[in-house]
């Protein structure tokens, strides 16, 4: 919403004024839109039908990008999942390109942007449960290592209906570490469940582990060598945790401390709605959502102890219907878009805008130093482009990097969007301007 109407709309509802030299057009659109809106601390927000729920906050000119920038700099998630989750507490007009624009310019999110690969076999997608914690998905990552500090790994599982992600980070993943990990921080917490898929991992297959999970009563079931994709989910989710920590970690330039974003990094998945259920992790395991820092509202000050009753009642009510539809509308979503993934992952698609000299691009790298560190170096600069190599959508460009001149194939290029910063002038006169009432603020009667 641009800034001078969101003011209009604050003094209209605060003080019943309108700006000077307003038409009766101007004034009878400025009652329609006061109607959607109530007033809280001079901010706006969307009015619901019980007075006791405080709608979403209207954003304004003057505050949209920053709010952006902060709800994607939780977890640097994509454009999707930023929207989302910024629709969970704010609205505004034109959001979703607000969002595409901010993402796609942060410099975090395209050097940790993901290698492509080129894809060989038909998918095959193995069936969503229909309760949680039915089939859980395991593995292992690591190692990990940084400079002046011991290999560590993360264990990581995830729940195949709820999407629910769990992880631990261990000094080493051999087989008694794997067994406690598996009953301290599944079966402990959620119970048992009725598979467990894992990978051919020497931890996994062990004797120990095959005898502790034979006394749970829990069928183990293992991938095929050398075919990861097979548990797919699990791997999925190690790709979301890890690109998450080190985003986080390089925001802080914390990334020889990476553990300590693991907690982090697990309650931002934990509240994103999942692409494919449709509703957070969170939510179908609960019932409700969780609440993060960048969503919650203000505590409620007007709560009678006696309503304890009826909050229970309605939460109940709540559990029972999560317990029935909600789950199979997440199972059939989740159902509908593994369908279309697979038919998208079929057509084995390779096509790729060819780039033009000028334009900004970054470079694999193929040996990083660690396991959250950069995965391409630059930006460089396309100088020149070579002869067509492989076919006419592949090609070789020649890219300035500093003062050196490389010539390198597309398939290890990645186009590089930098990222606008608002001239720090301009910055200074909107506070300004909000503050003095300037000129291009409308006066009001």
């Amino acid at each position: 919403m641009d800034y001078p109407f969101y003011l209009s709309l604050v003094h209209y509802l605060s003080r019943k004024r309108y700006p000077l030299d307003s038409t009766e057009k101007v004034k009878r659109k400025i009652r329609f839109h006061a109607n959607k809106y109530v007033l809280v601390d001079g901010r706006l927000y969307q009015s619901t039908n019980d007075p006791q729920i405080r709608g979403r906050e209207v954003l304004h000119e003057g505050t949209v990008n920053e709010i952006i920038q902060v709800v994607h700099n939780e977890g640097h998630f994509g454009i999707n999942n930023t929207w989302r989750r910024l629709q969970m507490a704010y609205t505004g007009p034109a959001l979703f390109e607000r969002v595409r624009t901010i993402v796609q310019s942060c410099g975090t999110c395209q050097f940790r942007a993901r290698v492509r690969r080129t894809r060989h076999n038909p998918s095959k997608p193995i069936d969503t449960p229909s309760d949680p914690f039915y089939m859980v998905g395991c593995d292992a990552v690591g190692p990990i290592h940084y400079e002046g500090q011991p290999p560590r790994y993360l264990l990581v599982a995830i729940d195949y209906l709820t999407r629910w992600p769990i992880a631990a980070v261990v000094d080493n993943i051999n087989e008694e570490t794997t067994a406690e990990f598996l009953f301290t921080h599944l079966v402990q917490m959620f119970g048992v469940p009725r598979y467990l898929l894992t990978d051919r991992g020497s931890n996994f297959t062990s004797r120990y582990v095959f005898e502790f999970l034979k006394k749970l009563g829990c069928r183990h079931i293992t991938t095929t060598s050398g075919r990861a994709q097979v548990n797919g989910l699990c791997e999925r989710m190690n790709q979301g945790i890890v690109q998450t920590i080190a985003k986080l970690a390089r925001q802080e330039g914390d990334e020889k401390n990476w553990e300590r974003y693991v907690t982090h990094a697990l309650m931002a998945i934990r509240t994103m709605p999942n692409e494919a259920t449709g509703f957070s992790p969170a939510k179908l395991l609960f019932g409700y959502e969780l609440r993060t820092p960048a969503t919650w509202p203000a505590p409620r000050k007007d709560f009678v102890e006696g309503e304890l009753v009826e909050e229970i009642i309605s939460r109940t009510k709540v559990i029972e219907y999560m317990s029935s539809q909600l789950r199979e509308e997440a199972k059939e979503k989740s159902r509908q878009r593994k369908a279309k993934d697979k038919m998208l992952y079929d057509q084995r698609v390779a096509f790729r805008k060819p780039f033009k000299i000028g334009d900004q691009v970054l470079m694999r790298d193929k040996v990083p130093e660690g396991k959250f560190s950069d995965r391409w170096l630059g930006p460089m600069v396309v100088v020149g482009i070579g002869a067509p190599h492989m076919s006419e959508l592949t090609h070789c460009v020649v890219v300035l990097f500093g003062q050196t001149k490389d010539k390198v194939h597309v398939i290890c290029e990645l186009e590089f969007t930098a990222q606008t910063v608002m001239n720090p002038l301009i910055k200074q006169q909107r506070i300004h301007t909000s503050i003095s009432w300037g000129k291009h603020i409308p006066n009001f009667l």
